[in-house]
């Protein structure tokens, strides 16, 4: 009887480390699999742009057909950057920037934290595309300002 209750105890134990071993790489794997996914999410919307701009597409069209002629952009990381230099030279003002890390974020034009008072502006346009709905809802709860996509908006160029 003392050994089955021992062969029983390791097997449950075994069992035990098993699922927490499973769980830990399932963890990992879903963990890398939202990585790939966000960088497959980065890679169609930065080809898409490049598809505009190579069918002579300017996306400073899309902001004047829409009447926003004055936006805001969220999230100052690298497809932030590349709309804030496409704009600027535009007819299209980016009033600021909103960013999380604001004081480390270098930039010729004024950046925010998501905590600070925003100025009225036609637009505000989320970078940060693969958190686009989360980031969304932060921003309804702050502002009136229209709320769209970077992603929409080239695929809505097409």
């Amino acid at each position: 009887m003392r050994k089955l209750f021992k062969t029983l105890f390791s097997l449950g134990g075994l069992a035990l480390v098993g699922g927490l071993v499973y769980k830990g790489t399932s963890n990992l794997l879903n963990e890398k699999e939202k990585k790939i996914n966000k960088f497959k999410k980065y890679y169609n919307t930065t080809n898409q742009w490049l598809y505009n701009k190579n069918k002579g597409i300017n996306l400073s069209e899309y902001f004047i057909n829409k009447g926003y002629n004055n936006i805001a952009i969220y999230g100052m990381g690298e497809l932030g950057c590349r709309l804030y230099e496409e704009l600027k030279e535009t007819p299209v003002k980016v009033s600021y920037a909103i960013d999380k890390e604001a004081n480390s974020r270098y930039s010729e034009v004024k950046v925010i934290e998501l905590n600070q008072e925003f100025d009225d502006v036609d637009a505000i346009v989320v970078t940060p595309i693969f958190d686009y709905e989360s980031i969304k809802e932060i921003l309804v709860g702050k502002t009136d300002n229209t709320i769209i996509s970077l992603e929409d908006i080239f695929y809505d160029l097409t």
